[in-house]
């Protein structure tokens, strides 16, 4: 399969390059189909030493192996006898699906302390399984990183779209053609989204949504193993349910109507694992006061927008960035929007939150603690910003004495400043996984 270049590398080498004599045991998480192995393979490939690679989902006797041992001397002697594993020269261990050892967890915290000068990697798509409920979280000894779908960067770079990816470089000087270009890729990517096979299908003009509808079907497998076949039902309809109200307060109502109290605590059990495993993002609502934000449900942002769209338009035509003018559509559109937003921004920092001045009032889709500087973030499914659009901003950023906030939109880019020293940037979605730079 072709490799296409990820965002992501340059933290992934530059934490393998670290001289630290004792580093972190590094923690590669992110759903199933992503990329993790393939990015983690890639990069390991450049450095010139020793390496031992193992995936505890094929290997299983490996596996097995693992959790016969008792103690982590035991476990050193396995890899050394198994594969010539010598912590002390300075080698790379990368062990894929870590989580599918029942023992392995037990041993992180030693990896650090008593293997200097190694470098130690662990993948998997559910890793807080490694962690089982007798295992302590090796606080201090662990670094995490997150692998996401391809951004639509990524999605140009795999399309071999140079010229576009050189001019997002300079987004004040992108011309209406330009513009006009990137959205109709954009309007693509969203429909595709970012697991990379799929990505990959698509551009080879084959058939990306039977391959994505084989992905579900195989995470679906994944479900039927981890939560048994009597729960799957509420497993695909939290997935529906996330889907269909995107961008709307996420009740438990609206996976199952009127649930019972078992119903609900199996429906708040599934949301978690889900959120665990990265496949669901949560963005808590917060008020004026702490009282306000005790009341406000949170919501819910899936990890591909291309699988949301699977759920959401199964039944009817794919819904366009551009030719989608009626008032219901854009609605939808806004919902479609603000789940990419929550991807772009998910990849860099795991707490998303939201804002609302009153239950019925003025709400602010995101809330960006930038350092010290909190940035407000709206989006809006429009091709034309106008005045009406920042009423809610602007409040915002007046009542909490702010002074920059953004808008991500279909717009072009711009900076729109205003008396007081107040300042809306305009980031065009295209743009969204920009915004940290941006502001």
């Amino acid at each position: 399969m072709t490799y296409i270049s990820r965002n992501i590398e340059p933290e992934l080498y530059g934490f393998i390059k670290s001289l630290d004599e004792h580093k972190d045991v590094l923690l590669v998480e992110g759903a199933r189909q992503v990329g993790k192995s393939t990015v983690v393979e890639h990069v390991i490939s450049q450095f010139q030493v020793g390496k031992t690679i193992i995936n505890l989902e094929k290997d299983r006797l490996f596996r097995l192996k693992i959790d016969e041992c008792k103690q982590f001397s035991e476990f050193e002697d396995l890899l050394r006898i198994s594969f010539g594993f010598d912590p002390t020269k300075g080698s790379i261990l990368f062990i894929d699906e870590s989580q599918e050892s029942m023992m392995l967890g037990r041993f992180v915290r030693f990896m650090k302390e008593s293997w200097p000068r190694t470098t130690t990697i662990l993948s998997g798509s559910t890793l807080a399984r490694l962690f089982r409920k007798d295992v302590r979280y090796p606080v201090g000894r662990v670094k995490r990183l997150t692998v996401s779908p391809f951004s639509f960067y990524e999605f140009l770079r795999a399309g071999k779209n140079d010229f576009l990816l050189e001019k997002l470089k300079t987004p004040s000087q992108i011309s209406t053609i330009v513009h006009k270009e990137l959205m109709l890729n954009l309007d693509k990517y969203l429909e595709v989204g970012g697991l990379p096979a799929v990505v990959l299908e698509y551009f080879s003009d084959r058939d990306f949504r039977q391959l994505r509808s084989a992905v579900i079907a195989d995470y679906e497998q994944d479900f039927i193993r981890l939560f048994g076949e009597d729960d799957l039902s509420i497993v695909k309809a939290c997935f529906k349910s996330v889907a269909n109200y995107v961008g709307s307060p996420s009740k438990n109502s609206s996976v199952i109507p009127s649930p019972t109290t078992p119903v609900h605590h199996k429906i708040n059990q599934v949301f978690t694992r889900l959120e665990q495993w990265k496949l669901i993002f949560r963005s808590e609502q917060h008020g004026v006061s702490p009282e306000h934000s005790h009341r406000y449900l949170p919501k819910r942002y899936l990890f591909d927008t291309g699988i949301l769209r699977h759920y959401r338009e199964a039944a009817v035509p794919p819904i366009a960035l551009i030719d989608s003018t009626g008032p219901d559509l854009r609605k939808l559109l806004g919902g479609i929007i603000e789940n990419q937003v929550a991807i772009e921004l998910a990849r860099n920092t795991s707490d998303l939150n939201g804002w609302k001045k009153s239950p019925s009032g003025m709400e602010i889709d995101f809330i960006l603690r930038h350092k010290d500087v909190i940035v407000p973030i709206e989006c809006k499914a429009a091709t034309r910003i106008k005045k009406t659009h920042l009423k809610g901003i602007l409040s915002y950023l007046k009542t909490y004495d702010q002074k920059k906030g953004v808008v991500v939109s279909l717009s072009p880019y711009e900076h729109i400043d205003y008396d007081g020293g107040f300042t809306v940037v305009n980031i065009p979605l295209y743009m969204a996984e920009s915004i940290w730079d941006l502001i």
